[in-house]
């Protein structure tokens, strides 16, 4: 004897509440609102069976095989069930599941302050000043008014929006290895980083000191 559930009425299986080149949390909507279960054999003449249909009646979370699985229960008509998405944790809503996106915690490499004397070069990777064969900026004085911020040795820069994006914002940020003009990043300003050992940093530019030759002071972090 063959039992089978049938789809009788169909919804979204799942979609993405969020786009991104990262993981994403994701709602997964049980497939049926309600199931069907038969015998599906042959019968002589003069025999039938009656189906047996149920509405959605509960949803959890068990593990199959070792893994996560999502459960959609149709009352006395059986249950369907799938593998939860990898990389996420799902927890029972209304008619489904929401699977929320595991993001690793980024480790920080290092962090500190730095002062940087006009002319001089700084290293995010390392946090020291004025180490030009590993340095990630210079401080360029074109001028007594023209000052550039470049990035040395490979090392790329992000104004962006100049706010504090953090390594998630840094980690997608759109890269230049293009000088940027002091002038462009008044004091507040927060500036992601490419380093010249391929991590994401970000720096706030904290001050500028008054007169001629100029000393900038930032606070910077270095992720792994």
């Amino acid at each position: 004897m063959r039992v089978f559930l049938i789809a009788t009425l169909f919804s979204i299986a799942g979609f993405f509440v969020s786009g991104s080149d990262a993981l994403a949390d994701e709602t997964i909507t049980c497939p049926l609102n309600q199931a069907r279960r038969t015998i599906t054999d042959s019968l002589p003449d003069g025999w039938w069976t009656t189906p047996i249909v149920d509405r959605l009646s509960e949803t959890k979370i068990s593990t199959i095989g070792g893994r996560s699985a999502l459960l959609c229960i149709y009352g006395s008509s059986g249950s369907i069930q799938r593998y939860a998405p990898e990389g996420h944790t799902c927890k029972v809503v209304r008619d489904g599941f929401l699977c929320e996106a595991l993001v690793p915690r980024p480790q920080t490499f290092s962090t500190g302050q730095l002062d940087i004397p006009q002319t001089y070069t700084f290293d995010l990777d390392r946090g020291r000043v004025g180490d030009r064969d590993n340095s990630d900026i210079w401080f360029e004085a074109e001028t007594r008014d023209l000052l550039y911020l470049v990035p040395r040795n490979g090392a790329r820069i992000s104004v962006g929006d100049r706010s504090n994006r953090g390594y998630t914002g840094c980690s997608t940020a759109r890269y230049s290895n293009d000088r940027v003009p002091l002038r462009d990043i008044p004091v507040g300003s927060y500036v992601c980083v490419r380093t010249n050992e391929g991590r994401v940093s970000q720096f706030r530019l904290n001050e500028v000191s008054r007169g001629t030759p100029k000393t900038l002071s930032i606070g910077y972090t270095t992720w792994r």
